[in-house]
């Protein structure tokens, strides 16, 4: 994993913390962000781009907190590793819910653990309150292989920055 430089404009500041190889062409990348004196934590995927393969490109696929839930979220993420998912009668996706953390009076973050017939994976996704109950936001999420768990982890474990709270 490996460490840039902060990107500075006049409202926002993002320090890259560190990229854990998703696929060939893929990275997550882990960032503390601030943005009108807020601090967050983003895990996103980033994608490498044809023309120059040392550049990384974001996708939609990608979840940004306040930075105070960081330690919620890693906890979710530790507890989601030790997880089983079990399978659903109309599915054939094995998944359970770990965790839900919540960011606001109507949102809660929703960490859940899932396995496919290729692999397991764990998901982390924003809800929002409606009828009663939450609904996920279409581009609010990302979902972590096992594989590379442990990893971004380690990276949202790495000390506070310059950039964080």
């Amino acid at each position: 994993m490996e460490k840039t430089n902060t990107k500075q404009n006049e409202e926002s500041r993002t320090e890259v913390v560190c990229d854990v190889p998703r696929s060939e062409n893929e990275v997550y990348r882990i960032a503390r962000k601030e943005y009108k004196g807020r601090h967050f934590v983003d895990l996103r995927i980033f994608f490498r781009a044809k023309e120059d393969r040392d550049r990384l490109i974001p996708t939609h696929k990608g979840i940004c907190l306040d930075e105070t839930l960081r330690e919620e979220l890693i906890v979710g993420l530790i507890a989601a590793r030790k997880a089983t998912a079990t399978k659903s009668e109309d599915s054939k996706v094995q998944s359970v819910v770990v965790c839900e953390i919540p960011v606001s009076e109507n949102e809660v973050c929703r960490i859940s653990k899932g396995s496919g017939s290729k692999n397991s994976f764990v998901d982390i996704r924003r809800f929002f309150k409606k009828n009663g109950g939450y609904v996920p936001y279409k581009q609010k999420g990302v979902s972590i292989t096992e594989s590379v768990l442990d990893a971004v982890i380690t990276g949202l474990m790495t000390p506070e920055s310059s950039c964080a709270a």
